[in-house]
């Protein structure tokens, strides 16, 4: 739902005292405003997404095909997304109505805007309470529609795994043949459908009583920028500098290697979606959601970036151990080279982060202390 920037406080009393009843909370004012502003938001947000933006339009033309239990059909992206717009907002009704004592993030962006342009029309400048709210629009902008296209794209991929599966045991194929067919790759699907599904909801919904309210968004550029860096479509022009060398499936002709490294992968990947397990509802790229020290957490400070990049590691050992056989020194060196960047990024994204947490009062500076590696328990 729509982020909060802040609590007006109500007038004559608590929020309880003035609101009797459904009614009286569907034709309260803040409630209309609240509503209208989101769903001009969520408005212009898909005429950009639809009509202006060649990267969305794209994703929204791709299509899934059900052929389970007789049902032959075909759903496409653009379909689901404007069937959860249609959910998303008949959600809002209640919500806004079971909260009135909130300002919608929204409308404290336009309110704060209004006011600028009121004060000087020329040099307009937001308050930080309106600041935070435009950069929380602009990130559930970038975001949400990214991670509900990654989601449906697992959820369709994972359906043909397992359908894969069913059908390859029943037949005659090698362990070897399984699991290069089916298996690995339902685990890998399924892992990072759970993945992208928390970052879904986290984006969608934040609820008082889930305690995942937005308390601030990454302030700075260069914040913004390395971690843009790594998302479709900026990270075009970071690959552009830093071929990817990794491989989701990495293939050894040595069965047991081939195995060891494969399964070591997935273990990367489920520790990875273990972290964002963790954040629950809190997930979300440039935000502070409140601390998380369980799980993972517990061990490292950036178990997912750790997770994540390990299996990018694993992955690349073919593509390493090809070029350092032929004696390709140079396509080696490259190679490392763009590991490295890639490692290097994430590394920054995680200072960057714990930079923005230390900002506010809220124990992020005493977790640093208890848990003191950042990627790997006792060496970084």
């Amino acid at each position: 739902m729509s982020a909060e920037a802040r609590v007006v406080p109500s007038k004559g009393g608590s929020p309880s005292t003035l609101f009797h009843g459904p009614l009286a909370r569907l034709c309260n004012r803040r409630f209309v405003s609240n509503y209208l502003a989101t769903l001009a938001f969520i408005g212009l947000s898909y005429w950009i997404i639809s009509a202006l933006s060649n990267f969305h339009r794209s994703m929204l033309q791709g299509q899934w095909q059900l052929g389970l239990l007789g049902v032959d059909m075909v759903i496409t992206v653009h379909a689901l997304f404007v069937t959860l717009i249609a959910i998303y907002a008949v959600i809002l009704i209640p919500y806004y109505a079971a909260y009135p004592w909130m300002r919608s993030t929204t409308y404290t962006f336009a309110q704060g805007l209004w006011f600028a342009l009121r004060r000087d029309r020329a040099n307009p400048q937001l308050s930080p309470f309106a600041r935070q709210a435009g950069l929380a629009l602009f990130l559930k902008f970038l975001f949400a529609p990214l991670m509900i296209n990654w989601c449906l794209i697992h959820v369709a991929n994972l359906t043909g795994s397992l359908l894969q599966l069913v059908d390859g045991a029943q037949s005659s194929l090698s362990a070897r043949e399984l699991f290069d067919t089916s298996l690995f790759w339902a685990a890998f699907q399924l892992i990072l459908f759970v993945d992208t599904l928390l970052f879904t909801i986290g984006y969608l919904i934040e609820l008082p009583g889930l305690g995942n309210r937005i308390r601030s968004v990454e302030p700075t550029f260069f914040g913004w920028f390395i971690c843009l860096a790594c998302y479709p479509p900026f990270n075009d022009l970071t690959l552009r500098f830093l071929e990817w060398q990794s491989s989701d499936f990495p293939q050894f002709s040595n069965d047991a290697l081939h195995f060891t490294i494969n399964l070591a992968l997935l273990a990367a990947l489920a520790i990875f979606s273990w972290a964002s397990i963790a954040l629950g509802f809190k997930a979300s790229n440039l935000t502070n959601r409140g601390i998380v020290t369980q799980g993972p957490y517990a061990f490292v400070r950036h178990p997912g970036y750790a997770a994540k990049n390990l299996a990018w590691w694993l992955g690349a050992l073919p593509v390493l151990a090809t070029s350092l056989v032929a004696g390709q020194w140079q396509a080696f060196a490259y190679s490392l080279l763009a590991l490295f960047g890639w490692t290097a990024i994430y590394a920054l994204r995680a200072v960057t982060e714990e930079r923005h947490l230390r900002m506010l009062d809220n124990g992020y500076a005493e977790y640093a202390e208890k848990v003191r590696w950042r990627f790997i328990p006792g060496i970084w």
